[in-house]
């Protein structure tokens, strides 16, 4: 049992601490352990996920509320999953305010119907986008590149066999023995999506005290569905 989490007077990490005028623009230094020395690696992370023109100026500004967090994670940083909790959120209002929710209603009874249940909320949302291909697979970086992310970790594992069993002190690089061409990686990455976003969506809306700074997929991801779903839809109404 961690003792510190039953002693309310226990130090709390520097960082963590409510800012002062002094120090409210103090670097986070756990940052640096991840190569995030400055606020232009993060932004050049983050300004590569943007809204288009199709979708509404009120989503636009809560994703971008979402994007400014991001960015001031390097000063604070627990602002990685704020920042995460705040992108899920817009995405749901995304959701709502694009197939709105008496159409939403009806998908989930006609889906009642059939012997399928999903409560209101983020699954059924994004289960109505995948039934009627408002997002696709090939919409999605990670499912374009899954044969490459194949073949790098089956390189990666070759490359740690050869060091171990030869004792080498390192593997140099070599992108010729990377065989994209040996993979053909079968992946409905549309249905991972449905199923770990209200996941994620879930842990932050009912309080956690996890630390991490991998969100970027999540923005990556989020900005395609709500870019793609206003798009498609509007082409529709035409």
């Amino acid at each position: 049992m961690n003792m510190d989490k039953l002693n309310s007077n226990a130090p709390i990490y520097p960082a963590d601490e409510l800012r002062t005028p002094v120090n409210v623009l103090a670097p986070d230094q756990r940052n640096f352990h991840f190569g995030v020395t400055s606020l232009e690696v993060l932004y050049a992370r983050i300004s590569q996920c943007s809204l288009n023109n199709f979708v509404p100026e009120d989503i636009r500004v809560q994703f971008d509320t979402a994007r400014n967090l991001f960015i001031h994670s390097f000063y604070v940083y627990r602002f990685y999953v704020v920042a995460e909790s705040q992108v899920l959120t817009t995405l749901e209002l995304a959701l709502r305010e694009c197939i709105g929710d008496k159409t939403l209603a009806a998908f989930q009874k006609e889906l009642k119907a059939s012997g399928v249940h999903f409560t209101k909320g983020l699954r059924l949302y994004l289960e109505y986008l995948a039934q009627h291909q408002l997002i696709k697979n090939e919409d999605f970086p990670t499912w374009q590149q899954r044969n490459r992310i194949a073949a790098v970790e089956a390189y990666l594992f070759k490359t740690s066999e050869e060091i171990d069993e030869h004792g080498l002190g390192e593997y140099l690089w070599d992108e010729s023995e990377i065989d994209e061409s040996a993979f053909d990686i079968e992946l409905d990455y549309v249905k991972v999506l449905c199923e770990t976003l209200p996941k994620i969506r879930n842990i932050h809306s009912h309080g956690s005290t996890m630390l991490h700074n991998q969100v970027s997929l999540s923005f990556v991801n989020i900005s395609i569905i709500i870019n793609k779903m206003f798009e498609r839809t509007a082409i529709e109404k035409k």
